[in-house]
């Protein structure tokens, strides 16, 4: 029997825990024991009782807000009708849900709110993102990305900026450069080629850059012109999808200093609705939005 896409998968055989990164796994897990819990009828008050525990604490399982407890985990699987096989999984997940992540070393230089988007945008089959105001931070380059951090910051050269410019650079490398990247999408409004990031040459020089990702097999960089239709007053979005055994589609949504993940059907549903009016409504075709970023990249290199 066939499972809607934005499911996770039930854990009838191994899931191989070991090929999710520690945030997939503990979303995966919470999936899971939202799953059994639903289909035993189990509401969260209930499943709180099994446990001795709060009703929160079981809702920050779930969403994969706290780090799990093995214990609490095979406790629950036990009481949801998990199979010995089952049990054994769930507790891989949730042993690989505490592990360190890559990006742990960046703790002090990346949002908090942003971390779970760190580390789901490699892990995702298809990526798709809009940006309205700058180029989105996996594809700037090292002297944009720099520029905006410093300006944003209102520091100087530092620590504090050469972090988070060498955490931008990490998260671009494991993006691109793994042997089968996420199909990328990017539409990117116009106004990101025509508000000026730092020297004349640091805007030339990001350009190249996109026209050089859009070059790459399964990077499409599309334009939104400023003759376009309001179609979204969203600064900031992304929606992943990810493979059968990873983690349910989301969307992310930026605000001004935090962000908000939509992981149920109905509300991922609704945003890729706006997302998809982006592309084929507003944005420019890939030909048009080529000869836009080469028009723009020709008056800075002018």
């Amino acid at each position: 029997m066939s499972h809607p896409p934005d499911s996770p998968v039930p854990l009838s055989g191994p899931v191989r825990p070991s090929s999710l990164n520690p945030t997939a796994a503990g979303i995966v897990l919470g999936a899971e024991l939202r799953a059994m819990r639903e289909a035993h009828g189990i509401t969260v008050t209930a499943a709180a009782r099994l446990i001795n525990a709060s009703v929160s604490k079981v809702s920050r399982l779930e969403r994969a807000e706290s780090p799990p407890d093995a214990r609490d985990v095979d406790m629950l699987a036990g009481k949801y009708g998990a199979t010995p096989a089952g049990r054994a999984d769930l507790k891989s997940l949730a042993r690989r849900a505490v592990e360190p992540e890559w990006f742990d070393r960046y703790s002090d230089y990346a949002a908090s709110w942003m971390q779970r988007l760190i580390a789901l945008e490699s892990e995702a089959v298809y990526f798709c993102a809009y940006e309205a105001r700058i180029a989105p931070g996996l594809l700037q380059t090292a002297a944009y990305a720099r520029q905006i951090i410093s300006d944003g910051l209102r520091v100087g050269e530092g620590d504090q900026v050469e972090q988070r410019v060498e955490l931008r650079g990490e998260r671009q490398r494991r993006f691109f450069d793994q042997p089968d990247p996420p199909k990328g999408v990017f539409l990117l409004d116009q106004s990101v080629l025509l508000r000026q990031v730092g020297s004349r040459r640091i805007m030339a020089e990001q350009l190249r850059k996109l026209l050089d990702y859009s070059d790459r097999p399964g990077v499409t960089i599309q334009f939104v012109p400023l003759t376009s239709s309001v179609v979204s007053n969203h600064g900031s979005m992304a929606h992943l999808r990810f493979g059968p055994l990873g983690p349910p589609a989301m969307v992310y949504v930026e605000g001004d200093d935090d962000a908000t993940y939509y992981v149920k059907p109905d509300d991922v549903e609704r945003r890729v609705e706006l997302m998809l009016r982006l592309s084929h409504e507003a944005a420019a075709t890939w030909r048009h939005s080529r000869a836009i970023l080469l028009d723009a990249i020709k008056r800075y290199e002018a």
